[in-house]
């Protein structure tokens, strides 16, 4: 009991913070904490790809920008919610990502990598096409029809918190925002740790060994690629309502959206649950506590700075945060298990009895 009790205290401590936070700080850090959390889910869904199963993918930029385009135009074109809006992404990017990821039954590798960075490529040039209808590099506006001086206008959509709640619009956002993390990150450790998320992780590990134990290869890797895209597509629609006056344009879509969850995952710790999220904390707090501390001659290189980080941290310690923890752990315990050792061969006394001469 006192072990399990041991085990769960961090993550009831992160509980208790996580929901403490936003009465805590100040808007502009609730904000910018609510910002990264579309970062963490997409980041957990190409986790979930390349960790787990194996398959490299640079195109998860493309399929965040899909589920934030399906989002504003479910939500201003046909009037659906927030949460109906954003499952409805889910479902339009775990199709996209099923048809993305039928080549990955020929290919591996490079070559797959290539794919999907072509797929990245080539979507901003998509939504550039459509123009009238995702507005290209104008951008479009999340609006929705409200009452404005007594008149029906577009207005761009708001997270009005419940009556009665005494919450600020900035921490009811928050927590929308966090309830959908924290069950993406739910059902993602519940499908890892069961028979499908095993089948996954021997796929990685050796597909010839897996295909002969009975696990279908190619079921599992289309099923993957789809659940994967399904989260970037998520991750995606909190992102366009992540501003006060949410706005999408092409550009905020590139190759350089993909590379940032590349570089959440493997600096938070690759196959592993957690590491997605720390990952996305630790970009957050480089690209909103260090870079703005920077001199303004540094600040158009940050980029190649976060490259240089990333390559030191992949020298000196390729499993990230996560990995640098587990190894810290296991050398502490295995300290403590020498020191039981010792202190359990330890001679015992000798205790010399003296008789007298006497009997």
């Amino acid at each position: 009991m006192t072990k399990n009790l041991q085990a769960r205290a961090p993550w009831i401590v992160a509980a208790i913070v996580l929901v403490v936070l936003p009465l805590q700080l100040n808007s502009y850090w609730v904000g910018t904490i609510t910002q990264w959390m579309p970062l963490a889910i997409a980041a957990l869904g190409l986790n979930l790809l390349t960790g787990y199963n194996g398959q490299i993918s640079v195109g998860h930029g493309a399929l965040y920008g899909a589920g934030a385009y399906t989002t504003a135009l479910l939500i201003t074109n046909w009037r659906w919610g927030f949460l109906g809006a954003i499952l409805g992404a889910s479902v339009v990017c775990f199709f996209i990502g099923v048809l993305i990821g039928l080549p990955a039954l020929r290919i591996k590798g490079l070559y797959l990598a290539l794919v999907t960075l072509a797929v990245a490529t080539l979507f901003p040039q998509i939504l550039e096409m459509f123009s009238k209808t995702t507005g290209g590099s104008t951008g479009l506006s999340i609006t929705s029809p409200q009452i404005y001086r007594g008149s029906l206008r577009e207005k761009p959509v708001r997270f009005l918190p419940p009556e009665g709640s005494g919450l600020a619009t900035d921490q009811w956002k928050y927590y929308f925002f966090l309830a959908i993390t924290l069950v993406c990150f739910i059902l993602v450790r519940n499908l890892v740790k069961s028979r499908f998320g095993r089948s996954l992780v021997a796929i990685r590990d050796n597909e010839v060994a897996a295909a002969v134990s009975g696990v279908n290869v190619a079921s599992a890797k289309v099923i993957t690629f789809g659940v994967s895209s399904a989260l970037a597509g998520i991750g995606g629609g909190l992102a366009a309502l992540a501003n006060d006056q949410p706005r999408i344009a092409s550009g905020s879509f590139t190759i350089e959206t993909s590379l940032y969850f590349l570089v959440a995952v493997v600096v938070g710790g690759a196959a592993s649950i957690i590491g997605p999220a720390i990952g996305a904390i630790a970009y957050g707090l480089f690209l909103n506590v260090l870079t703005p501390e920077l001199p303004e001659d540094l600040k158009a290189s940050t980029p190649l700075i976060l490259g240089g980080l990333l390559i030191v941290l992949m020298l000196t310690e390729p499993g990230g945060i996560v990995g640098l923890w587990r190894r810290l752990s296991a050398a502490v315990r295995r300290k403590r298990h020498r020191h039981s050792d010792r202190a359990g061969h330890k001679k015992p006394e000798t205790i010399v009895e003296t008789t007298g001469g006497n009997q």
